[in-house]
């Protein structure tokens, strides 16, 4: 499922990652623990695509991370721990861009968002910032 070989990344002539190798499987849970500037971060980062390995070779379920970015970024999810990520988007910007990123049609999005924006008592306003998710062009 998820194989890290090799791993290092640097921050200039400080190594976040020193040749970090690491194999888990379909069903296996694990957890990096450690300091501050221990490189926990940096590695998620870098199995999800955010960051360029310096060294070595990330694979997602069988796919190389370095070769196919955004196939792996399909199988996958991150949860930044700061959520600026994507300040710049709207809230429909951002449901977009997964959306994009998923293969989403335009007419399974816009059935998705109004069902759980239904759900979540969201009005069209709330959930789209500017846009009216009754009108489909903007989705």
């Amino acid at each position: 499922m998820l194989r890290i070989e090799h791993l290092t990344k640097k921050y200039g002539d400080k190594k976040a990652v020193d040749d970090l190798s690491l194999h888990i499987q379909k069903g296996e849970i694990y957890g990096f623990i450690g300091h501050n500037g221990a490189g926990k971060t940096t590695t998620i980062k870098s199995c999800c695509g955010i960051l360029n390995l310096d060294e070595g070779e990330i694979y997602v379920d069988g796919v190389s991370v370095k070769e196919k970015p955004l196939e792996c970024k399909r199988k996958i999810a991150y949860i930044p721990d700061n959520p600026d990520l994507y300040e710049f988007m709207t809230g429909i910007k951002y449901l977009n861009f997964i959306a994009d990123i998923f293969g989403i049609s335009q007419s399974d999005r816009q059935a998705r968002i109004s069902k759980y924006a239904f759900i979540v008592d969201f009005s069209p306003c709330r959930v789209c910032a500017c846009y009216c998710v009754s009108d489909s062009s903007q989705l």
